[in-house]
């Protein structure tokens, strides 16, 4: 068994430990699997570097006292096994369950862990672009408050009259001949417009009936005219005629 006895310990070889026990090497090979599986341990025993099994004089004792047991009350050599190494079924299954309620640390292949990768840079771009965005919003309404309180005091400020200014001549008859002047134009840009406004129907109308007067006036001048033409005129004398 594996110890924490001091190196000058003398270990016996499988052809030693086997002669001290009375067993073949084979038998000893056999009752040491049997141990090592019982145990739920394969290095139980000590190892040289060629992987050859080593014993120590406890070992040697327990297994002796193993290949008694096992002639005795017809145990099996593992029931014979466990009661010498103290290993009970109860300890093993338990020491099953604990095994597979230990989480499986499964490792990711290279496209997984690129893709986890990926996956973090584009979180963090996005959280960036956030951030911006949000600093963005912050400078424009800090620029609009500065704005506001700038045209709070410019309200509350006094106005002062510049005295410059205060010095300028009257102008306000001027202004207000200019005022006139235009709203006259505007009068006549409004008759202009409203000119323009009538339909087509009435001028139409206003034609035919400046048409129709003509012709009244024209059929009244031929009348009078034919009427002086019906009159007889005397004939007319030559001037020798006039003196008889």
């Amino acid at each position: 068994m594996t110890s924490n006895k001091h190196d000058f310990e003398e270990l016996d070889a499988p052809a030693a430990a086997a002669e001290k026990l009375g067993i073949s090497v084979a038998t000893l090979r056999k009752y040491s699997l049997i141990v090592e599986k019982v145990t739920g341990n394969k290095d139980y025993f000590e190892r040289s570097k060629q992987r050859a099994r080593l014993y120590h004089k406890k070992d040697i004792d327990d297994l002796d006292a193993f290949h008694n047991l096992s002639k005795k009350d017809g145990l099996t050599l593992e029931e014979a096994a466990r009661q010498i190494y103290a290993v009970s079924d109860k300890k093993e299954t338990d020491k099953k369950r604990q095994a597979e309620a230990k989480p499986k640390n499964e490792l990711m292949d290279s496209h997984q862990v690129a893709k986890l990768l990926g996956a973090l840079q584009n979180t963090i771009a996005s959280q960036n672009e956030a951030i911006d965005n949000l600093q963005k919003q912050l400078n424009r309404i800090e620029k609009q408050n500065h704005d506001l309180l700038e045209r709070q005091k410019q309200l509350e400020a006094p106005k002062d009259v510049d005295d410059e200014i205060a010095a300028l001549p009257d102008i306000s008859g001027i202004v207000a001949e200019d005022d006139e002047k235009q709203e006259t134009q505007d009068d006549k840009r409004k008759k202009v417009l409203e000119d323009k406004k009538k339909s087509e129907e009435e001028l139409h109308d206003e034609i035919i009936n400046k048409a129709k007067e003509n012709a009244k006036k024209r059929a009244s001048a031929n009348v009078h005219r034919t009427l002086e033409d019906m009159q007889l005129h005397p004939a007319k004398k030559h001037w020798w005629q006039r003196l008889f």
